[in-house]
C-alpha cells in the first residue's frame, strides 16, 4: 500500500504579502490616473482663461482697425460671452463661448453686463468682471479706462 503524501508545492493561491502587493499596484495606477485628470482640468481651465482675455482683447484692437464698435456681452446665467460687432447694417455676432472647464461667471460691475469699444480702442464704460475657478479662486478680469488694457487678477 502506497501512503501519499502532501507536498506543500501543490497548494494553490496566494499568500497576504501577494494580495497586499497587487492591491498596492493597483491603487498607484489609479492614483496616477486621477492626478493626470487633475492636471489636465487645471490646464484647460487656465487655456479658458487665457481665451476668454485675448477675445476681449480681439474685440478691442478690430474695433480700431475697423473703426466699428465692438461688444463683449457677458450671460452669466448661460456661464458664457459673446464678441458683437455693430455696422451700418446692425448687429453681427462674431463669437459665442460657454465656459466649460470650471471657470464661473459670478459678476461684473459692467453696465448691461457688457464692454464696448469705441474706434479708438477705449473703452465706453470700463469695469471688472469677477470669476472663480473650480479650486474656488476668485478671479477678476479689469478691462481699464481709456487704453482698454485686460488685466487679470488670481486672488488665492
Amino acid at each position: 500500500m502506497e501512503v501519499l503524501v502532501k507536498q506543500c508545492g501543490d497548494v494553490k493561491g496566494l499568500t497576504f504579502i501577494e494580495v497586499i502587493i497587487v492591491i498596492c499596484i493597483i491603487s498607484t495606477l489609479l492614483m496616477i490616473a486621477l492626478l493626470n485628470s487633475t492636471i489636465v482640468l487645471g490646464f484647460k481651465e487656465k487655456r479658458e482663461l487665457r481665451e476668454f482675455k485675448k477675445d476681449i482683447e480681439y474685440a478691442r484692437n478690430r474695433a480700431i482697425v475697423e473703426s466699428r464698435l465692438y461688444t463683449v456681452r457677458i450671460n452669466q446665467s448661460k456661464n458664457s460671452y459673446a464678441i458683437i460687432n455693430y455696422s451700418n447694417l446692425g448687429k453681427n455676432t462674431v463669437k459665442e463661448k460657454k465656459f466649460t472647464y470650471g471657470i464661473k461667471l459670478k459678476k461684473t460691475n459692467l453696465s448691461q453686463n457688457e464692454v464696448t469699444f469705441s474706434y479708438s480702442g477705449a473703452p465706453l464704460i470700463a469695469g471688472t468682471i469677477y470669476l472663480e475657478n473650480r479650486k474656488g479662486e476668485d478671479i477678476e478680469i479689469t478691462i481699464t479706462p481709456v487704453t482698454g488694457k485686460v488685466n487679470i487678477k488670481i486672488i488665492p
